[in-house]
């Protein structure tokens, strides 16, 4: 990785160019993309245009990821924009192409890169190591934004170059004039050039201007004539000068471009200025001879030389001009077909509302927008219904459009107002109901369930004139509410029960599978995970393969291995989660959501360099996961938590704190922490039988009976709750077993994580509780040696640190710890 910083104009891309044209070969994969103002706020828009990912491309893996890319819509399950699905794609893009062949990323000015291609940056660069691929990036030194600044140090923290481009020393500007004119300066011309203050472009922005305007006299050495007095003297103003040396046609040309950003296709420069691309061969041959824009042989695409030419021609047009030329702009692409985000740029920097078109591509395009810019479409869908009549058929669509957008651009709060409004004055049958589908989606995210639930009830007693599927919809959704808000399994049952009814007349998948996975989990809660199996199944099989509800079916394949998992049935809890990533690579869409699952599965299996490689590097953004039973709905924490298992297991302490510091964002100072999750939440998904037989052995230790105790007794009523005997049974037998120093005890629970045969973590993990207590030496279990042959396939966890099947002993209080009991195994 390399990070080229400096002033605007001290030669950041040059350097990059010239680095690139002697280090690269044939072969090399080079994308090289240029941020700008106009796209700061456009998802993955510098990133798209530096890979070139397009529609119609040459490259069938770029075509398919930008074919995917257009296809994404916002889910009827999960929050969110597309960002996230947006970013894995093109990080699977950039491993897939760094595999065929070498790769090399650049992307320009990086200050003004909007956040979500600077996700991508930050993913393949804690991936660096394991790719042929060679990140650049160049950025002015100040401001920053605190998202860049982070960038630049995670380039610093993964070994990466930063190359500080500081302003030509005096005889580097001699020589540069010198190769430019073929003389030295003469006195006068230094001192000309000396108000470039030692910056590259501008000296030879200052140079080509004098030689335009044959303001130098060439002999031994080159002098100013009396013609250089009237050169312009900022460095804007020779910018801008350079236009006078191409024809009216080029610099028209070069205007319409300078809308498009500082790189542009010639196809989109075609559209808008309505002229066919072979007629505009003539100009941009012009503009590059006059070295105004570049031109690369492996790019259809064409760029200025530098972003502050286009920035000087953008900013040298009047202000009621650029904004009538960006409305044009906007409706020539929307009328071509163009991608969302080319139309919704143009737009943006036009805040021209009021055009009919532009409401009737605003309908259209709504969910497009509201999934891959949802900000810039609140904005936009924000001043088109302002100046949108009141009896405007287009209105219920603009206002339903926009509650989507703010509730995809996470604006929860305003979201639900903003429906609340459109609600009052709405009158199509469908866009009312999916109005209300965001009012409560709005209401719940803000932390405001018992209004979700009062709103929905009210809607379905009062829309006389509701469709059906949003009607089971709505009930399925309100089941779900049900149970999380007031805990009410019953409440909840005989809701999801309606629901189902209600969609299966219908004919709504999903409304059936919604009202399945409703059913699903409150079975889970109720610990019958044998019918809750057979729920989730039938929520798959309704589901299908259908795209439209992958964020629904990814839940339900999420809580399918969840329910394996807590059978004891790991096999299928494999092949279910393999069923998973296979419809993901079906699909083309990212797999990114079973991340955690999966190394959540292979921690449990003992396969915990496998977990790690689940979870990624460890600084690595994790954006879109997802988990389904965290009470703190933050997925981060499990993902630390699998992070700080392993490095406990490992006895990697500073790893381990580590990453319990970044999960919790404090320390576990006591135990008295863990003792406030013990009570069990009425309608709450616990899992604290995982961990509470290591809070008895922790309790006793530390000499905290009454902890341990109420640890026991938690885990014996997690047990209790279980319709068939499963993990909460045998972590109960452990918890006597340590509490009561019992070896019968823990002799069963071993015996049952033998019985489920090799690759599981548990039968060499719970050797390390069976106690020999100091009165009971014949009762001694197991010798050291048959501890470590029983471990996970009779050997100890993947990674697993010598020491980690310990046959340690916790006595009663009083009694005396054998010297036998601490036998550490190595």
């Amino acid at each position: 990785m390399v990070w080229v910083e400096g002033e605007p104009g001290i030669g950041k891309s040059s350097l990059v160019a010239e680095a690139l044209a002697a280090g690269s070969v044939p072969g090399w994969d080079i994308g090289w993309g240029i941020a700008g103002k106009l796209t700061e706020r456009l998802p993955l828009r510098v990133m798209l245009d530096c890979l070139q990912v397009r529609p119609g491309s040459p490259d069938p893996r770029r075509a398919h990821a930008a074919d995917l890319l257009r296809s994404l819509r916002q889910g009827l399950f999960a929050d969110g924009d597309a960002s996230a699905t947006g970013i894995e794609l093109l990080v699977g893009l950039v491993d897939e192409l760094s595999a065929a062949a070498p790769a090399v990323i650049v992307l320009d000015d990086l200050q003004w890169a909007d956040d979500a291609s600077l996700i991508v940056w930050h993913q393949l660069a804690a991936s660096i190591g394991q790719l042929r691929l060679l990140l650049i990036g160049t950025c002015r030194p100040a401001p920053r934004r605190p998202e860049v600044q982070e960038l630049r140090a995670a380039v610093i923290r993964h070994g990466g170059a930063v190359v500080t481009l500081g302003p030509l020393a005096e005889t580097d500007v001699t020589a540069l004039v010198t190769a430019m004119l073929g003389s030295p300066p003469g006195d006068t011309l230094r001192q000309l050039t000396a108000q470039a203050a030692g910056n590259p472009l501008y000296v030879r922005e200052l140079v080509d201007a004098m030689v335009r305007e044959r303001a130098l006299e060439i002999g031994p050495a080159a002098e100013v004539s009396a013609a250089g007095e009237r050169l312009p003297a900022s460095l804007a103003a020779v910018l801008t000068d350079r236009l006078g040396s191409v024809s009216a046609g080029a610099a028209q040309l070069l205007r319409t471009a300078a809308l498009l950003g500082g790189r542009f296709a010639v196809t989109d420069l075609a559209v808008v200025l309505r002229r066919p691309a072979s007629e505009l061969a003539a100009d941009v041959q012009e503009a590059v001879a006059a070295g105004i824009v570049t031109e690369h042989p492996d790019y259809p695409d064409l760029a200025f030389r530098h972003l502050l030419i286009q920035q000087a021609l953008y900013e040298g047009m009047p202000a009621a001009l650029r904004t009538a030329l960006h409305a044009e702009a906007a409706r020539e692409l929307a009328a071509a077909g163009a991608d969302v985000l080319s139309v919704a740029q143009q737009l943006s920097a036009a805040n021209k509302p009021g055009e009919a078109w532009a409401r009737t591509w605003l309908v259209a395009s709504g969910p497009a927008l509201a999934s891959r810019a949802p900000q810039v479409g609140a904005e936009i869908l924000r001043h088109e219904l302002d100046a949108t009549p009141s009896g405007d058929e287009a209105r219920d669509g603009l206002m339903a459009s926009l509650a989507w957008a703010l509730l995809a651009a996470g604006s929860y709060q305003e979201a639900a107002s903003q429906a609340s409004r459109a609600l009052t004055v709405m009158t199509d049958p469908v866009r009312r109901a999916e109005t209300h589908w965001v009012l409560t989606r709005a209401q719940v995210s803000a932390g405001r369930s018992d209004d979700a639930i009062t709103a929905m009830r009210q809607v379905l007693a009062a829309e006389a004139g509701l469709p059906a599927e949003w009607r089971a919809r709505m009930l399925a959704l309100l089941a779900m509410l049900q149970r999380a808000a007031t805990g009410d399994l019953d409440a909840a049952d005989a809701t999801a029960i309606q629901a189902l009814t209600a969609a299966e007349q219908a004919g709504d998948a999903f409304a059936t599978a919604h009202a399945l996975t409703d059913l699903w989990l409150t079975r889970s809660i109720r610990r019958d995970h044998v019918a809750a199996l057979d729920y989730i199944d039938r929520a798959l099989r309704v589901l299908g393969d259908d795209p439209g509800h992958a964020d629904l079916r990814s839940f339900a394949l999420d809580g399918r291995i969840f329910t394996l998992q807590n059978l004891d049935r790991w096999p299928q809890a494999e092949v279910t989660l393999r069923r998973a990533r296979e419809a993901s690579q079906r699909s083309g869409n990212p797999d990114r959501a079973t991340w955690v699952t999966a190394a959540v599965l292979r921690y449990w299996l003992g396969e915990w360099d496998d977990a790690l490689a689940e979870l990624g590097p460890d600084d690595a953004d994790a954006p879109g996961l997802t988990h389904s039973f965290l009470r703190e709905r933050w997925s981060a924490l499990l993902l630390h938590g699998v992070s700080a298992l392993i490095a406990g297991r490992r006895d990697e302490r500073t790893a381990a704190d580590q990453q319990l510091r970044q999960g919790l964002a404090l320390p576990i100072q006591t135990m008295a922490r863990l003792a406030t999750m013990l009570p069990r939440r009425d309608g709450e998904m616990t899992l604290i039988h995982q961990w509470l037989p290591d809070l008895v052995r922790l309790a006793l230790a530390a000499g905290d009976r009454p902890m341990a105790l109420a640890a026991s007794r938690a885990c014996q009523a997690e047990a209790a709750a279980e319709t068939h005997p499963a993990r909460a049974t045998v972590a109960s037998l452990r918890c006597r077993g340590l509490l009561e120093s019992d070896p019968d005890a823990l002799t069963e629970a071993v015996a049952h994580y033998r019985a489920l045969g090799p690759g599981r973590v548990d039968l060499g993990h719970r050797h390390e509780h069976v106690l020999v207590p100091a009165h009971r030496p014949d009762l001694y279990l197991a010798h050291p040696r048959q501890a470590r042959r029983e471990g996970p396939g009779g050997h100890r966890p993947r990674g697993a640190a010598p020491g980690c099947l310990a046959l340690g002993v916790t006595p009663a209080p009083g009694r005396r710890v054998t010297a036998a009991a601490r036998f550490i195994v190595r």
